[in-house]
């Protein structure tokens, strides 16, 4: 007598591949290239965010659009920045760009996407939250940042992937 005895279903699991292994198999997906990167992976591209972040906002902040600050915030405007709040912000805005932008990205195109996309929200959240309490706040910087927001996440998450899949060989998941 073979097969199973009568009135008992098949165990789940055992030697027989379930469908999404199968499919994983057929489009070349191994289960070690669906797992979490290296630390020292998330570190370097958590690095390449910060350098291409820092780097471009500070230009942008410093240099680009500086007048244009000046001109529009007026005396709402410090001297020199709060260190401290700068600190404070770049760190949460670097960890959030790099795990999401960066580290949940698929692609390129993917880490362009969720990165313009957190940009969006986050210098969106900021711009009009602004604009809607402290009276007199500048319309004209509101899509301004918006769009400036957009720009430097999509492109520091960009390069955060980047970093990653050389890093690993593989895209985050």
């Amino acid at each position: 007598m073979s097969g199973r005895p009568s009135g008992k279903k098949p165990r789940r699991g055992g030697s027989a591949l379930t469908e999404s292994a199968l499919v994983s198999r057929a489009n070349g997906v191994s289960r070690a290239s669906r797992q979490t990167p290296t630390f020292g992976a998330i570190v370097a591209a958590g690095a390449a965010v910060a350098a291409v972040m820092l780097v471009l906002d500070l230009t942008w902040l410093g240099v680009i659009a500086l007048d244009m600050y000046k001109r529009q915030l007026g005396p709402l405007m410090r001297p020199e920045p709060d260190v401290l709040a700068a600190v404070l912000f770049y760190t949460m805005y670097v960890v959030a760009t790099t795990a999401f932008g960066s580290l949940g990205a698929k692609t390129v195109g993917d880490a362009m996407n969720r990165g313009g996309a957190l940009g969006l929200v986050a210098y969106g959240t900021y711009e009009l939250t602004n604009w809607a309490v402290i009276s007199g706040w500048p319309v004209l910087l509101v899509p301004a940042d918006i769009a400036w927001g957009i720009a430097l996440t999509a492109i520091s998450s960009i390069v955060g992937h980047v970093v990653l899949v050389r890093t690993t060989g593989r895209a985050g998941q």
